[in-house]
């Protein structure tokens, strides 16, 4: 008689699928119900600041183009399309000015590109402001812990995009929201993982508009998993270790037991950073040290002999630090330029949508600070990455003299955080021009009570101009 086989252990998308579907509203501590409110009124207000962009313009056409069943409702303008289709228009317009929240681990992270996807589902399927919440707490922590624990030595450095991780996360959420069980959903992660993966020169040069989709088509991807592995569809459930995977092929390395353990009290949202600026987050510090000196009264611009931006050695080490950023071509480049960024702040006193201008870009006044500028590493700073992505500007004057001032610890950090008063006039800010003032307080005030909800259906018009 034959030995009885041993049952197979639960692959790595499965425990991970299991650990998704054990995250639940109910258990979620208060502190974490209310920083994802917070969160998402902060994706609300990117999104709506990014209305009139050429991405955006572009996106709504081709989802108008594309067509597809009205099943979710497009931020801004209110129409209908696929929750797929949603999910790639509303993911852009996010991400569009690069002021959406962010995370540092062996990569950075920008994961509320989740809630592209988690809007589009749960209006889908008709799921509740709690159902939303807690599988977005869920995609948050699958999608840092990834961040943390996948990459060889990083995603970044073997020249994949960080939103990879995202096709992971994005998949989980869509499929939690769809209803499907934990077989399912590592199906759905299986599928989407099979063909995401995205290439850092997407952000490396010259960048273009597809930019502002890194996390966007890649959550669309997760939404199109979700249902095919609702139809039946089966992936590689084995795509994460086995012998021609994703641990090996694309990240190099995958921390699993770290990956796939239990919730133990750290909830990775809690330490994601909320930007107050439309910068490159490792950019912000810097800006606000700028800022900073500005208000304490600047020199003039023929007294300043050099412009040292201090930055951990991480920093210096991405695009955003290359000489071609020293005088950027377009505004997406001037964004993710540190050069640009802590010159303008500097001269402006301010870090806002009219520093990035297209007239901006050619000022004479501000091409000659740029010349100026100089990156430098800080060991201080270094010791402080990746918890803290710091930084500083310390000007040399003709004179021989210097005025320093270093933030260790960017604006909207969690130990720096955004006042309550500071994010609300950062969406209103965004969401007024679009909303009108009256719908863009009333989106905030249901942001704050999205758990009262009992059908996402009953919250999405507020999203749509009157």
């Amino acid at each position: 008689m034959a030995a009885p086989s041993t049952p197979a252990a639960p692959t790595v998308l499965r425990q991970l699928a299991e650990f998704v579907h054990r995250v639940s509203y109910e258990q979620l501590p208060p502190e974490v119900v209310a920083y994802a409110k917070r969160l998402i009124l902060d994706t609300l207000g990117c999104a709506f600041g990014a209305m009139d962009s050429d991405v955006a313009d572009a996106l709504r056409r081709y989802a108008g183009d594309s067509g597809g069943a009205p099943q979710a409702t497009l931020i801004g303008s209110g129409a209908k399309t696929s929750a797929a289709l949603a999910t790639l228009v509303n993911g852009g317009l996010l991400r569009y000015l690069d002021c959406n929240d962010y995370y540092f681990g062996r990569d950075p992270a920008h994961p509320s590109g989740n809630l592209a996807a988690a809007l589009a589902m749960a209006e889908r399927e008709r799921r509740g402001g709690k159902a939303l919440i807690a599988a977005l707490v869920a995609a948050y922590e699958v999608h840092l812990r990834l961040a943390d624990h996948a990459g060889e030595p990083s995603l970044w450095k073997r020249g994949w995009h960080h939103g990879t991780n995202a096709q992971f996360s994005s998949a989980a959420l869509a499929a939690r929201l769809a209803g499907l069980d934990p077989l399912r959903t590592a199906h759905a992660m299986a599928i989407a993982g099979s063909h995401q993966n995205t290439l850092a020169q997407l952000q490396s040069g010259a960048i273009s508009m597809i930019k502002a989709t890194a996390e966007a088509w890649v959550a669309k991807a997760g939404v199109e998993a979700a249902l095919l592995a609702g139809h039946g569809m089966t992936g590689p459930l084995a795509l994460m270790e086995g012998q021609n995977g994703w641990a090996d092929t694309v990240a190099g390395q995958v921390d699993v037991a770290a990956l796939t353990a239990p919730l133990d009290g750290r909830y990775r949202l809690l330490e994601t950073s909320i930007k107050p600026y439309p910068v490159v987050a490792t950019a912000s510090a810097p800006v606000r040290a700028a800022i900073d000196l500005h208000r304490q009264g600047l020199p003039a611009a023929d007294a300043i002999a050099r412009i040292e931006v201090r930055l951990p050695s991480f920093a210096l080490r991405t695009p955003s630090a290359h000489p071609d950023r020293r005088h950027p071509a377009g505004i997406e480049s001037a964004q993710h330029s540190f050069y640009f960024c802590a010159a303008v702040a500097l001269r402006d006193g301010a870090c806002g949508e009219a520093q990035f201008r297209a007239e901006a870009l050619d000022d004479p006044g501000l091409q000659a600070l740029l010349a100026k500028v100089d990156l430098q590493e800080d060991a201080e700073l270094d010791a402080l990455w990746p918890q803290a992505a710091g930084g500083g500007i310390v000007l040399h004057l003709n004179d021989g003299t210097t005025r320093q001032r270093m933030c260790p610890y960017p604006p909207g950090h969690p130990r720096l955080p955004l006042s309550d008063e500071e994010l609300a006039a950062k969406f209103v800010g965004h969401a007024e021009p679009v909303l009108g003032c009256k719908r863009a307080h009333a989106l905030r005030d249901a942001v704050m009570r999205l758990d009262e909800y009992t059908d996402l259906r009953e919250f999405t018009p507020l999203l749509a101009r009157g």
